[in-house]
């Protein structure tokens, strides 16, 4: 199957159905299931909205207190799957990063390259991830021994 790496916290986010889009410089025409492989790098400094924050809050992935709940710090493995049914530009979601046309109307790819967002459905979170698994760029190919 399919694997598609991610860091975290946007891995553990994907994988517990908090975060339905995934971000990209690159569209994808693959729709189907593939795992999501939690990448050995954490993105140490996020700053989320004030939406991002409020369901994170809810959610019980975040509180002030405590900080984030554990799954987020899970690296270097396969987590979960999901299923890519889309791949857009400017989606509604709150997760979804914005992109802006040029003057014309049109992107130019020489400055302001289009973010795509990738639609997620129907995720998986594993009890147990399978543990020590290097990642690699793009989609690779993963199968569960």
């Amino acid at each position: 199957m399919k694997a598609l790496s991610v860091k975290q916290p946007w891995a553990s986010l994907i994988t517990l159905n908090i975060k339905p889009i995934e971000n990209r410089t690159w569209k994808t025409n693959f729709r189907g299931r593939t795992y999501i492989h939690a990448s050995a790098a954490i993105i140490k400094e996020v700053d989320f909205n004030t939406s991002q924050t409020a369901e994170l809050f809810e959610n019980g992935i975040w509180h002030p207190d405590n900080g984030f709940i554990s799954e987020l710090s899970i690296t270097s493995a396969i987590i979960g799957e999901v299923d890519i049914v889309d791949c857009v530009i400017n989606h509604e979601s709150i997760w979804a990063e914005k992109s802006v046309p040029s003057h014309s109307g049109f992107f130019d790819l020489t400055r302001n390259k289009p973010i795509y967002n990738w639609v997620l459905a129907n995720a998986v979170h594993y009890e147990k991830p399978i543990l020590n698994v290097k990642g690699k760029l793009s989609f690779w190919d993963f199968e569960v021994l």
